[in-house]
């Protein structure tokens, strides 16, 4: 996709000129990564301001009882947005939760002010994948690892890198949390519903984005079930990938949110980079398995999503299915 950044400033009450530009922005964070790919969302333009709404349909109900990882999915597509709006040389104006009354109300998003265009992170939207498979053996360096910080920071959240000497306890709380949501029946239907979606569905995860376990150390997450995966695990053994847990100061649905467009933010800023990162989720979703990373982390904050970091190895794997712009963006009439 050719985004099309403005020429010169249109009139600043011109409204056309900003919901054209606003819908090009959602149509962009059509691409944010989701909980399970559910696509949680939906955006309404109207006049000078794009709605960004939680799409409660898509909530997973015995996974996500409180809705943190619904809210951190609608963060990670918010700041898509912005970084589209970015690239098109606008600074984008956000107002999260702007109607206490109204909580399914996540955004209200305006063009702002202009600014220099910034690309990387625009490009790297349609570049960025979920690659499951082993990392190769060339860690990342530790100055892409500060930028993935400072990317983390500018949304008054933190990212911490799980030390070898943390490794045994990330991978218990891991494996853990992957055992209880194949054995608890409710969590076992929620992940069998969305990694088995008609392909015509345009969302959850599908047989081809997953990846054979092969012999790592921390257990990959099991998204095929009884199917043979499609990616092989090559082999590495994923010794020289980068845990990181991402993790807010309190754990109140502001922090659910900005957790998101830290996501969002991180996960671009590596991208563009050359490297390549799969969530690690399920340690969220299991109150026992979030306990033992606050430990990790001292009991000083709330982890709100873990990643896995590193060097990709051969061509890209495949896109992961979208839903089509008109099932999510609603137009002004």
């Amino acid at each position: 996709m050719t985004y099309i950044a403005h020429d010169e400033e249109p009139a600043v009450d011109d409204p056309r000129a900003a919901i054209d530009q606003l819908a090009e922005a959602t149509i962009a964070a059509l691409r944010a990564p989701s909980i399970l790919n559910t696509q949680p969302w939906r955006w309404t333009l109207a006049e000078d301001t794009a709605e960004l709404w939680v799409d409660p349909d898509r909530r997973l109900v015995h996974l996500d009882p409180d809705g943190r990882l619904l809210t951190l999915s609608c963060g990670v597509a918010l700041d898509h947005a912005v970084t589209a709006l970015h690239a098109g040389g606008y600074t984008g104006d956000v107002t999260r939760f702007p109607d206490p009354g109204r909580t399914d109300l996540v955004a209200s998003v305006k063009r702002g002010r202009v600014t220099v265009p910034e690309w990387d992170r625009y490009q790297a939207i349609y570049a960025r994948r979920t690659d499951r498979r082993p990392f190769a053996d060339q860690p990342p360096t530790g100055e892409q690892l500060a930028s993935l910080r400072t990317a983390a920071e500018r949304h008054g959240t933190h990212l911490h890198l799980v030390s070898h000497d943390q490794l045994g306890a990330f991978a218990a709380a891991v494996s853990k949390a992957g055992r209880l949501e194949h054995t608890e029946t409710d969590l076992a239907t929620d992940v069998h519903t969305w990694t088995t979606r008609p392909a015509t569905s345009g969302d959850g995860v599908p047989l081809r984005t997953t990846a054979e376990p092969g012999q790592r150390t921390i257990t990959p997450r099991d998204l095929s079930g009884d199917r043979p995966a499609a990616l092989p695990a090559d082999t590495t053994h994923d010794t020289a990938t980068a845990y990181l847990i991402l993790f807010t100061d309190t754990d109140e649905p502001h922090n659910w949110l900005h957790a998101g467009e830290a996501l969002s933010d991180v996960w671009l800023t590596l991208t563009a980079a050359g490297l390549a990162a799969s969530p690690i989720s399920e340690i969220i979703k299991v109150d026992t398995a979030r306990v033992e990373l606050r430990r990790l982390l001292d009991n000083i904050g709330f982890p709100m999503i873990a990643l896995r970091v590193g060097t990709p190895t051969g061509d890209q794997p495949p896109a992961s299915p979208r839903r089509p712009a008109p099932d999510i963006i609603e137009l002004p009439r």
